[in-house]
């Protein structure tokens, strides 16, 4: 199983050199399996969109976005053309923090949020459909695979991930127990 063809449409811009780099990374720790059916990911920038994708809007949680705003966005396959995801980098690397590129782990956060987010939808659309909302499926999926990916390239900092993991996970149900006890019972008067 061959992973989607990059392809890059910009028009006056160029991306940074270790952008498609640091995008081959993230995509060769994504399982084979979950890619089936992505063809292409479009790399492209604001000025690279036509007129009609400048207007066009996708829904984000409850409102809706412009392309041109969007990091990035999926298009499922239908009958003319195979799925395919966009990522358009200008927005990507504004949304960066500067100097975040130097940063060994952080330098992937930009870019992995996004296209593991995109992935997530196409997971979700092909190969385990849930019925929840499919924000909240793209971002789980999103956190699983970003963590699958640091847990591939930096298998050595999970010793010391795991205290602070395992703290916060106590720390979050032991917050909801309290919550439970603290929200009254009001009695059935029938």
């Amino acid at each position: 199983m061959a992973r989607p063809v990059i392809v890059e449409n910009y028009d006056q811009f160029e991306p940074p050199g270790h952008f498609r780099g640091i995008l081959e990374e993230l995509l060769d720790s994504i399982p084979p399996s979950y890619l089936v059916g992505l063809r292409t990911i479009v790399l492209t920038n604001r000025s690279a969109l036509t007129s009609d994708q400048r207007r066009q809007k996708t829904w984000s949680r409850n409102h809706m976005v412009r392309l041109a705003d969007a990091r990035g966005w999926y298009r499922a396959a239908n009958r003319t053309a195979p799925a395919s995801i966009y990522l358009c980098v200008d927005n990507i690397l504004q949304s960066e923090q500067p100097g975040n590129h130097r940063i060994p782990v952080i330098r992937y956060d930009a870019l992995g949020t996004v296209l593991f987010h995109e992935v997530g939808h196409h997971i979700h659309k092909v190969h385990k459909p849930e019925f929840r909302q499919r924000e909240t499926v793209a971002e789980d999926w999103s956190k699983k695979l970003f963590l699958r990916f640091l847990r591939l390239h930096y298998w050595y900092l999970m010793p010391l991930l795991y205290p602070v993991s395992l703290y916060h996970q106590l720390s979050r149900l032991f917050r909801r127990k309290h919550e439970q006890r603290s929200i009254p019972v009001q009695e059935y008067k029938g």
